[in-house]
């Protein structure tokens, strides 16, 4: 089943056309990004890191939340990453400011971009737990690794450089799902969540990243943004 993250409209058709066979839905993962990409936008009037990395999951998960809890004990797994840790993203108030997460192009950096949607990653992950595990679903967070050789880089030539010369030092594919698969199927994790997991043990993410006034602010303002669709550009 195709789902574009980069289009709104395809997350609901993907969503309903799941719900139309009738399946339950006990593991769902979050684990599609880009990274290093040029500056655009999404049709949904967004830029696309942002839209990809965490709105896309953001609504897929709004979309299936009635079947996660009527599958209960169900788990979802929110990829991200340690690069959440060298970002922030509150305004002068202390909200989550949408200018930040998507910015124009005169103040576009890709790998801030990355840095900053792996924190809404975190965030999301850790409001979904507390609005969810009332009724059998839980959510964790997890950094599958550093440098695992995946195509994520094809944006940028430096980095397909660096990954090519790091290759040899990289995790396995395998190695890198390892973390995703323990919080998805571990026994001893069942009805636990709101936590962020790093090479299979729970480790600690950045003071923001737990931060439940922030994460309440981006579920927030990731709630508005889905329900107004093609508007978030004029948000800025």
């Amino acid at each position: 089943m195709m789902c574009d993250l980069a289009r709104l409209c395809s997350v609901r058709e993907f969503a309903q056309s799941f719900k139309a066979k009738k399946l339950p839905l006990h593991i769902l993962v979050c684990n599609a990004a880009v990274c290093t990409q040029p500056w655009r936008l999404t049709e949904d009037g967004l830029e696309s890191t942002f839209q990809i990395c965490h709105l896309g999951h953001f609504l897929l998960v709004q979309c299936l939340q009635d079947v996660l809890r009527r599958s209960a004990p169900a788990r979802v797994v929110v990829v991200s990453s340690e690069s959440h840790r060298f970002t922030d993203l509150l305004d002068s108030c202390g909200k989550v400011d949408l200018a930040l997460l998507s910015p124009p192009k005169k103040e576009y950096w890709s790998m801030l971009a990355y840095n900053r949607a792996k924190l809404c990653n975190i965030l999301f992950s850790n409001e979904l737990h507390r609005r969810l595990s009332p009724h059998g679903v839980t959510s964790n967070a997890v950094h599958p690794g550093n440098m695992i050789y995946t195509s994520i880089h094809r944006s940028w030539w430096l980095m397909t450089v660096l990954f090519m010369m790091a290759r040899p030092f990289t995790k396995s594919m395998q190695q890198g799902a390892a973390t995703t698969v323990y919080c998805a199927v571990a026994p001893e994790l069942e009805g636990l969540g709101g936590m962020y997991f790093n090479n299979c043990f729970r480790c600690m993410p950045s003071a923001q990243a737990q931060d439940q006034t922030c994460a309440a602010s981006l579920w927030e303002l990731s709630e508005r943004l889905v329900a107004e669709g093609s508007v978030g550009v004029q948000a800025l």
